[in-house]
């Protein structure tokens, strides 16, 4: 056996990796990874998303710079 080994089925992936690579760990790590990013993925969020924190720490300093500037 190789490392690692891919086999496609029908509708699975099968991954075959030696255990000497990897501890468990770090492959529910992986694995947990991997599901949150599907899960984003499905999200499909906008790209518009991203400037919501700059917007809310724009409109924070705004609100707040005269209690750290004086």
């Amino acid at each position: 056996m190789e490392a690692v080994e891919v086999t496609s089925l029908k509708d699975r992936v099968v991954i075959n990796i030696d255990k000497s690579l990897i501890s468990k760990e770090y492959l529910l790590s992986l694995l947990n990874r991997l599901q949150l990013e599907n899960l984003i993925k499905k999200a499909d969020f906008d790209k518009k998303i991203l400037g919501i924190p700059k917007e809310i720490k724009s409109n924070w300093w705004k609100e707040n710079k005269d209690r750290f500037l004086e």
